[in-house]
């Protein structure tokens, strides 16, 4: 039986449609580099029960993204630009990851998924970190 990796999707806007989306580069790493099925999980307001995606999965990946995690979830200050935030996804994402961890499940964060985790497990992040002292451009 091939394992099944979740892969929670970014919410964006196109023409005023709400699209779900994730970054084909992700998705063939699951099929060609784990030998895994690759399914999107949609960033859906409501979100999708958690104990479902659990179910639903063998392992799950959060992936790098555009968006930022709202810094409202780390008691960080308001954000320069607020059209980079992605409420929808990290109503699922940071659920999702705190579940996966406590259910055993394993839990692969790249970029924006690696603050998420942070975020999920009690961190803060700087948003501007190239700002702060000693730092440089991290891209």
């Amino acid at each position: 039986m091939i394992p099944k990796v979740g892969l929670v999707c970014d919410r964006g806007m196109d023409d005023a449609l709400a699209l779900q989306r994730a970054n084909d580069a992700y998705i063939a790493a699951v099929r060609d580099g784990a030998s895994a099925l690759p399914l999107l999980i949609p960033a859906l307001q409501p979100p999708l029960p958690v104990t479902a995606l659990l179910d639903a999965f063998d392992g799950f990946l959060f992936t790098g993204a555009p968006s930022n995690v709202d810094p409202a979830r780390y008691c960080g200050a308001a954000p320069r630009d607020p059209s980079l935030l992605d409420p929808a996804r990290d109503a699922v994402s940071l659920e999702l990851i705190m579940a996966a961890i406590a259910a055993g499940n394993p839990v692969l964060a790249i970029c924006r998924g690696f603050q998420e985790l942070n975020v999920a497990l009690g961190g803060a992040l700087f948003q501007h970190v190239q700002e702060q002292p000693g730092r440089m451009m991290h891209h």
